[in-house]
């Protein structure tokens, strides 16, 4: 063996090491996936408790709660964009073997997730009432959920935190981490709003307070103990002692690959919106925005395990352009979008199938029925082209190409979608019909220009 062979394999050795970049590549889809889409069932639970508990209160601090949602949706669209940056620089240092590059970039998006979390907190409590007016116009609605954001808005400092290290911890190819974090917020959470609404313990007749402060002591107790894990990390552990030592390169890496993921979401979150001002401007809106509303929870059940395949692709992505095996992030993305396809070729079918059992499960209106199942056997023909499209956008993200999935959002969304939806709803009077197709098609325009996108193999030579 010759000493340039000798002196190439260690380096070979650190920059391979992890289940992510080298062994089966299979194995590591798995061990990175299953956690992963645990933790997305336990975020589901937290949501559907916290609506069920509010019921118990009464109509009015339900649809409250169902409105802070949607407000406190557009704040994490800030936070979770900053993730994106975190995962995509983390991964690739990891896969290089850069253990300064590693500990630096974390220490610096935990840097960045205190200033976003902190800026969202005061436009949260600053902008309260004002939010949630755009949401509703009844005043018993309007001043439950300004009650209920206010408190919430104490959230959003811990959970930028603890989502931020968690993304790194992902990055490294550590999903378990995550899952335990979120599963103990989960439980706190779901029993929180238990005493604080169905015993009234501690105290008396918080209603929909009680419910944002459960979730508030979660995300703090989920905040300190992210902080701990890494303190127990070997890998993590010296970033706590850069958080104060603000890198201005760092953080503009960071921001420049979360930005474009931001605005995907942004134009995303903006749509549905315009969506719902095309339904209730159509025939029957009443039983149109009902009918989509149920379609999208039930669909939501869709978009669990696809979440958890987006974010896993995204790591294993990463850390092999950081290892320099290109191919095997190409493979990854390929066989992580396969799995995601036959998962929703199969729950598509259901979703056809059951359509009629399930719309009459969610209401007994005869048009909302009717409209619901409509939704569910349009839509169920596009949930393939979806699992493509989010599999394979997670992939483009993990590489730090962030831009091209923005762009296909704004494109099949404000281009695409909308305008077809008017024409469809408006124009020609097809009612929520029409809107189901345009959404329909425009996600089976999504999944192919991604794919298109990732076949072409552009996204390896992006440097982040």
């Amino acid at each position: 063996m010759s000493s340039s062979q000798t002196d190439a394999n260690p380096s070979e050795k650190k920059r391979k090491e992890g289940v992510l970049t080298e062994g089966n590549l299979w194995k590591a889809i798995w061990v990175m996936s299953w956690p992963l889409m645990l933790t997305t069932i336990c975020s589901s639970l937290v949501g559907l408790t916290d609506v069920k508990v509010a019921g118990t209160l009464g109509p009015a601090q339900q649809a409250a709660v169902g409105i802070s949602e949607q407000v406190l949706f557009l704040y994490m669209i800030f936070i979770m964009a900053t993730g994106v940056g975190t995962t995509a620089l983390v991964s690739r240092a990891a896969g290089a073997g850069d253990q300064p590059e590693v500990i630096r970039v974390t220490a610096q998006s935990i840097t960045l997730s205190v200033i976003v979390g902190l800026v969202l907190t005061l436009i949260s409590l600053i902008f309260a009432r004002f939010g949630v007016s755009l949401f509703s116009k009844a005043p018993d609605v309007i001043a439950q959920s300004t009650a209920y954001l206010i408190v919430y808005s104490f959230y959003l400092i811990p959970f930028s935190i603890t989502a931020i290290i968690n993304a790194a911890f992902r990055a490294l190819g550590d999903t378990k981490t995550p899952l335990i974090l979120v599963g103990i917020m989960t439980t706190v959470n779901i029993i929180g709003d238990i005493l604080t609404v169905i015993y009234k313990w501690p105290v008396p007749d918080l209603g929909v307070r009680g419910i944002a402060l459960s979730g508030v002591l979660a995300s703090c107790l989920g905040s300190l103990l992210a902080i701990a894990f890494v303190v127990r990390s070997p890998k993590l552990n010296e970033s706590l002692n850069e958080i104060f030592k603000v890198n201005l390169d760092t953080l503009q890496r960071v921001v420049k690959v979360g930005i474009p993921s931001g605005l995907q979401r942004l134009a995303w979150a903006m749509s549905v919106f315009a969506l719902f001002f095309i339904l209730a401007r159509g025939a029957h809106p009443t039983e149109s925005l009902a009918s989509w509303t149920i379609g999208m929870r039930l669909e939501g059940l869709v978009f669990m395990p696809l979440m958890a395949l987006s974010m896993a692709v995204s790591s294993i992505v990463g850390q092999n352009l950081g290892a320099e095996q290109t191919d095997r992030a190409v493979r990854a993305g390929w066989n992580v979008a396969a799995i995601g396809v036959g998962l929703n070729c199969v729950l598509g079918t259901c979703m056809f199938v059951f359509s009629n059992a399930l719309a009459n499960s969610m209401s007994t209106d005869p048009n909302t029925v009717l409209y619901t199942a409509d939704y569910l056997k349009i839509n169920a023909f596009c949930e393939p082209f979806l699992a493509l499209g989010m599999v394979l956008s997670g992939g483009l993200q993990g590489a730090g190409d962030t831009k091209t999935p923005m762009w296909i959002t704004l494109f099949t969304n404000w281009i695409l979608r909308l305008p077809l939806a008017w024409y469809l709803v408006i124009t020609i009077n097809m009612g929520p019909i029409g809107a189901w197709l345009a959404m329909s098609i425009s996600c089976v325009v999504m999944g192919l220009l991604t794919a298109w996108r990732f076949q072409s193999k552009a996204w390896i030579k992006i440097q982040v």
